[in-house]
């Protein structure tokens, strides 16, 4: 959509999502304002000039901009190099039922189905044994699999669709590959080795996603149990990485076996002395005005939205609600009131499901501008990471931590009842 000359237009151009198509990142995507906060362009050239199949983990807190930039690095990479498999776990798997095993059979039904869509001839036996391996593991009788492929519907999307939403089928899967994870993962190499050679090109494989496993236990077991079969697989795997485990006493085994992590960090309003960053405050001005006209707001709003705010998502939901606001009440311009309004329902959630314990680590936060658990078993600053009640930024002086500044207000009243 072009830019909006009306708050309707500015609450749709507002949306809360990753940037997908070349039209999208022509008319709203900003550029980070230096190359430490978008290791984007390094994480191409890696993959450009590697001569192994490298992997690599991508890390972010939600709502960074992490889907965003994995686009952007599909659309950067050479297409007469590689064939980019590019997909979002979410869209094919049950989050709240995962399981590494499931997960290994979805990516080699995306590799499968993109040469499928790119016509490259797969060597005859490779594709049978193949097919009839991930029937066996799955229990997709013959008689389903003719009625599938008879229906117009690839079957391999048909068996993600079993294993997303039938119970019976994952947990069947998983007995079987209990002893055969070994061999699924051997298909999956013969597969790749025999399409990167029949198409000349390398295969990259970006699972977005994983970071939003729906259980702190769940997303740990996934990569801190399983990780010696995560760089198994014969082709390059960016896997997105929850930062919060990032902060786990096991994360250095787990980053040592990848070729290179990634961090994209949130861009910050403020340097760790409090003092304006007029580079980040910029960045979330561009975010805004490109996808609505100046004239929508009121003076000097813009600044204050992006000064109460700390993250990428949360900033364009504020003016997002902001905008909604201000076209209940029949105006034709973002007014005070409105982000004011819109700050304090947010800042009502935060302060409601943030404990006593959660809180007075926050206080620490503010007070040191780090943000590190008291042990191994200790999991507070974990959950205030997830929460993004406590936002980790990078500047020129290095990494460092805050509480999200859109809690500040309530920073006061938590120390006095403390």
């Amino acid at each position: 959509m072009p830019r909006a000359e009306n708050l309707k237009d500015a609450y749709n151009n507002l949306y809360v999502e990753p940037l997908k198509k070349a039209q999208e990142f022509k008319e709203f995507y900003v550029e980070r304002p230096d190359s430490a906060s978008s290791p984007i362009g390094e994480l191409k050239d890696r993959i450009e000039i590697s001569n192994r199949k490298e992997k690599y983990l991508f890390l972010g807190f939600r709502g960074s901009g992490k889907s965003t930039e994995l686009n952007r690095l599909e659309a950067a990479l050479d297409e007469d190099r590689f064939l980019i498999v590019n997909y979002s776990i979410r869209e094919d798997l049950n989050m709240s039922d995962f399981d590494f095993k499931e997960f290994f059979v979805s990516m080699a039904l995306k590799i499968y189905d993109m040469a499928r869509s790119e016509s490259i001839p797969i060597q005859q036996d490779i594709e049978k044994d193949f097919q009839e391996f991930i029937k066996r593991v799955t229990k997709v009788t013959e008689e389903e699999f003719t009625s599938i492929t008879s229906g117009g519907i690839s079957w391999s999307q048909i068996i993600l669709l079993k294993i997303n939403r039938e119970a019976k089928t994952r947990e069947y899967l998983r007995t079987e590959l209990d002893l055969k994870i070994s061999d699924l993962i051997l298909r999956l190499n013969w597969l790749i080795l025999d399409i990167e050679d029949k198409s000349g090109k390398q295969i990259v494989v970006i699972v977005d996603d994983l970071d939003k496993l729906t259980r702190g236990q769940q997303s740990e077991d996934f990569f801190y149990k399983n990780y010696g079969l995560l760089v198994q697989p014969d082709c390059f795997i960016v896997y997105t990485f929850p930062i919060p485990l990032a902060f786990h006493p096991s994360y250095e085994s787990v980053r040592q076996a990848f070729n290179w992590d990634v961090v994209l960090l949130q861009i910050p309003v403020k340097d760790r002395q409090g003092n304006e960053d007029p580079e980040g405050i910029e960045f979330y001005r561009q975010v805004v005005l490109r996808r609505m006209n100046q004239d929508l707001l009121e003076d000097k709003i813009l600044e204050k939205a992006i000064v109460s705010t700390g993250k990428l998502s949360e900033f364009v939901e504020i003016m997002r609600d902001s905008s909604l606001n201000a076209f209940r009440m029949r105006r034709k311009q973002i007014i005070e009131d409105d982000v004011e309004i819109a700050l304090d329902k947010l800042r009502t959630m935060y302060d409601r499901t943030l404990t006593e314990a959660h809180k007075k680590k926050l206080l620490e936060i503010h007070s040191c501008h780090e943000a590190r658990d008291e042990g191994p078993d200790s999991t507070i600053i974990r959950e205030l990471l997830f929460s993004l009640s406590a936002v980790e930024y990078k500047d020129r002086e290095g990494r460092w931590c805050e509480i999200d500044p859109l809690l500040m207000p309530l920073a006061e009243k938590w120390r006095k009842s403390q």
